[in-house]
């Protein structure tokens, strides 16, 4: 069958799998720490057991966005910027030490300002976010269909150049016409898992993991 008709109707048959457990609210993304992201949701347990409320939340580092973190709270009550570019960036104690203005400076207060301001000087350019949470719902040997969570609230791909690779291998992907929330690719030819995942946005990487299988079935 051909590839992009086999992706076409197996997208509704995939969607029927899955068990949509966590909803998000839809306001505007929150920023309680500088860098960090976060949408709130709340998340509802099998069987109406209950529910949970929280935030998920994307961390921007130098050299790459981490995420998706879980808060039960306001992480900004017990948690500093400081704290997070340690744990999450590895950033030391050392690098988050402003450096003190050199005793040559001009005693003039205009130069003593610019002085005190220099540490802002270590900001870097905000990484673009991620597409996917990096969780995948569905993966199917049968229909060679694989689905991932798309963070949200989703990005608008209306007029963007989505490209994903699975093991260096070129992947037909489409948002689930059934479930928008998620991503569904075909599975390249001969790809074992675990497997790297590289998506871009026009030319630009978004994400890049590796995802090892475990929800994956028979590959034929």
């Amino acid at each position: 069958m051909n590839k992009n008709i086999k992706l076409f109707f197996a997208l509704a048959f995939s969607a029927l799998l899955i068990s949509m457990c966590r909803f998000y609210d839809a306001g505007e993304r929150v920023t309680p720490i500088d860098g960090l992201s976060c949408q709130a949701y709340t998340d509802y347990f099998e069987q109406g057991l209950g529910s949970s409320n929280g935030l998920e939340c994307y961390y921007t580092c130098p050299q790459e966005v981490v995420g998706p973190l879980d808060f039960e709270s306001d992480p900004s009550i017990s948690t500093s910027k400081a704290d997070l570019d340690r744990t999450l960036c590895g950033i030391t104690d050392s690098q988050l030490t402003p450096t003190e203005p050199s005793a040559s400076v001009s005693p003039t207060p205009a130069a003593s300002a610019t002085a005190q301001a220099s540490p802002t000087a270590r900001i870097t350019s905000t990484a673009p976010p991620p597409l996917l949470t990096g969780e995948v719902t569905n993966c199917d040997g049968a229909t060679d269909l694989i689905s991932f969570r798309i963070v949200q609230p989703a990005p608008d791909l209306t007029d963007a150049v989505l490209t994903v690779q699975i093991a260096d291998q070129e992947s037909a992907c489409a948002v689930n016409q059934v479930n928008p929330s998620l991503l569904t690719c075909t599975i390249p030819a001969a790809v074992t898992f675990p497997a790297s995942v590289v998506v871009s946005l026009d030319s630009v990487v978004v994400n890049e993991f590796t995802y090892d299988g475990s929800r994956c079935t028979t590959l034929e």
